[in-house]
């Protein structure tokens, strides 16, 4: 009895160490972010990534008006952080959704929410995106690395 008590012990334990482990992952996602100007705009993207820039997780990217203040982008309703990981990300219909963890971009071209779901890494294939010319350029550039 107290063998098969044991083998029960043991096997709660690397079950529930089995569970942790995909929301323990969560938690070495880190963030950067860079900004960049496109014509009068100015674009900033935040990306969300681990194993070193190898995989992006999410980004978000946003158009301001160059003449924009730092207070007016830093109040943007378009994304919201809270005391949460990640950042809130408002639909179309008004609703803050979290940002997803699977490669989900967001892109904002003024207030329209444009989503795609890509495989890319941090620390270089974002990097291209500042070469753009044009918005839709960029919006290119991410269709290069879609997944379904």
């Amino acid at each position: 009895m107290k063998r098969s008590r044991i083998t029960i012990v043991v096997f709660l334990v690397i079950l529930a160490g089995l569970a942790a482990i995909v929301p323990f992952d969560r938690l070495f996602i880190r963030e950067s972010g860079h900004g960049f100007s496109i014509g009068n705009q100015i674009v900033l993207c935040e990306y969300g990534y681990s194993r070193g820039g190898d995989r992006l997780h999410w980004a978000i990217i946003r158009t301001f008006p160059a003449a924009s203040t730092p207070a007016q982008r830093m109040a943007d309703p378009r994304v919201v952080r809270d005391a949460f990981v990640w950042p809130l990300i408002r639909q179309p219909d008004g609703r803050l959704v979290r940002a997803g963890t699977a490669g989900d971009v967001y892109f904002f071209d003024d207030q329209q929410l444009k989503t795609i779901r890509v495989r890319m890494n941090e620390h270089t294939d974002t990097v291209a995106l500042e070469d753009s010319k044009t918005l839709d350029d960029l919006w290119a550039h991410l269709q290069k690395y879609r997944v379904n």
